[in-house]
């Protein structure tokens, strides 16, 4: 039998270890390679040091590594919702009462940018958002989509899920304007002027609150840094998002930073909240 070490498939071209960790995604009863949710951070690591956001972007396009895991830890029952991004819903009604909103009533529409299966526009629509008759998402996660597609369908939901890139959010959003436009954890796979142009996107088709969740730097407040750093454990990106709101015009009604804080998954929590200028 053939055995691998990691240095051993560091040494075939990147575009052979590419289609590799495809294939050992679409083949799990293959014994002879660490597991395919692994094998991407160990034969693409020197990808991933050289161009993080080309690396991040190949894997969710291909529903690679934390793509597999994200669709393992989740599921649409709102029990199973994960503690981080509870807390994200639960700020967010918070800041929209604190505006003179009501969530139940006021909010007609919705956008998520990178809502993987939908599992979070579903949350809104059943718990949060009521009134709300236009729930829109997109993602470069194609199976994600396919699979939140197929279960908003059979529950008659009103979400439509797009298979798209952020980095084109201009496009997909067309002429539209949304009373609340959510990004949770997924600037963080963007380098730094992609990350502020998404940012300046979002408030440019939002009329009422822009909610981001970003990673805590887990030393400083992220308000505090003068370029983005890149998380050496998983290629990340730490980004300071108040700057790029405030570079963009838009105005912060709230933030939450607890970057020492770990929760229950293991998460930090950035969370900025804005609106448009104006």
């Amino acid at each position: 039998m053939i055995r691998f070490t990691k240095g051993t498939l560091l040494h075939f071209p990147l575009s052979v270890r590419k289609r590799l960790t495809v294939f050992v995604a679409k083949n799990s009863t293959i014994q002879w390679l660490p597991d395919s949710t692994s094998l991407p951070f160990i034969i693409l690591r020197d990808w991933a040091e050289k161009d993080a956001d080309s690396f991040h972007r190949f894997l969710w396009s291909h529903h690679l590594a934390y793509a597999k895991w994200l669709e393992k830890c989740n599921d649409f029952a709102p029990e199973n919702l994960r503690p981080s991004r509870k807390m994200l819903l639960e700020d967010l009604k918070s800041c929209l009462i604190q505006q003179g909103m009501d969530p139940k009533t006021d909010i007609k529409s919705v956008f998520d940018v990178g809502c993987s299966a939908g599992f979070l526009l579903r949350y809104m629509e059943i718990n949060l958002f009521p009134a709300a008759t236009i729930l829109e998402g997109n993602d470069i996660d194609g199976p994600a989509i396919e699979r939140g597609e197929a279960y908003l369908r059979r529950h008659n939901s009103k979400i439509r899920l797009v298979n798209a890139d952020m980095a084109k959010l201009d496009g997909i959003m067309g002429q539209s304007k949304y009373d609340i436009v959510l990004c949770a954890a997924v600037l963080v796979y963007l380098h730094e002027t992609a990350a502020a142009k998404v940012v300046g996107s979002m408030l440019n088709h939002c009329k009422g609150v822009v909610a981001i969740y970003s990673v805590a730097h887990p030393i400083v407040d992220n308000s505090t840094l003068e370029h983005s750093e890149t998380r050496s454990s998983d290629r990340v990106y730490l980004h300071n998002i108040d700057a790029m709101v405030k570079k963009a015009g838009g105005a912060i009604l709230y933030r939450r930073w607890e970057g020492s804080e770990s929760y229950a998954e293991g998460k930090n929590i950035y969370f900025v909240f804005c609106k448009p200028a104006g």
